[in-house]
């Protein structure tokens, strides 16, 4: 498998295995969202049949969350570790914001164990891997937003995060794109798909990337 990267609009290219359910990476893609980072996201559901074999392989266990930067050539685990990476690394001189590495009970267990677990399994009807990667644009705090993340989760497809929290760049690049600021909304060049209603992104994932048998 092709691990190279793709286009980034925030010039910050590294990719990023994780699950949607767990408590650890959501703590790493809030750091994202403050960041203002797009990255490409390789799912890794418990079941995964594809990218967790690249955790193994590069990193030498299946652990997550799973950083690598192709910038600097640096590959992590450790939540904590990985956000204090990120600022130092693109921050700017910024810090974490107040309770970002000590949040994880109440904004990683709490929203995980009120969505039963979503996006923590594979759907055991997923299909295969598109050509090209989808694109979603999402902030890590929206609702509707986690729940097409946890879509592309059990389905096991790699897409490209673009992160549109208040006073984001990337949100001229969502303007331009969907004509409005509104989260979530994905794009998919495999079939000229382009939705911003997240029931509606959820059935089209679910009818789209589903195997019939």
């Amino acid at each position: 498998m092709n691990l190279g990267l793709q286009r980034f609009t925030s010039g910050c290219s590294k990719y990023y295995l994780s699950t949607e359910a767990c408590p650890f990476c959501r703590r790493v893609r809030e750091a994202m969202t403050e960041l203002d980072l797009s990255v490409e996201v390789y799912p890794c559901p418990k079941g995964s049949l594809r990218h967790r074999e690249i955790v193994r392989k590069i990193g030498g266990k299946e652990q997550f969350p799973f950083l690598v930067d192709l910038n600097t050539g640096i590959s992590m685990y450790e939540s904590g570790d990985i956000v204090k990476y990120l600022f130092q690394q693109y921050g700017h001189g910024r810090n974490p914001s107040f309770g970002l590495l000590e949040s994880t009970l109440f904004t990683g267990w709490v929203p995980t164990l009120l969505r039963a677990g979503r996006g923590m399994t594979l759907w055991n009807k997923a299909g295969l891997e598109p050509p090209k990667k989808l694109e979603l644009f999402s902030y890590e705090n929206n609702a509707d937003a986690r729940i097409v993340r946890e879509a592309l989760c059990e389905l096991e497809l790699p897409y490209v995060l673009h992160n549109v929290g208040e006073g984001s760049s990337n949100s001229e690049l969502l303007l331009k794109a969907s004509g409005s600021k509104e989260v979530p909304y994905l794009v998919d060049p495999n079939t000229g798909f382009r939705l911003g209603d997240y029931k509606k992104i959820r059935s089209y994932l679910f009818q789209t990337y589903s195997t019939t048998s």
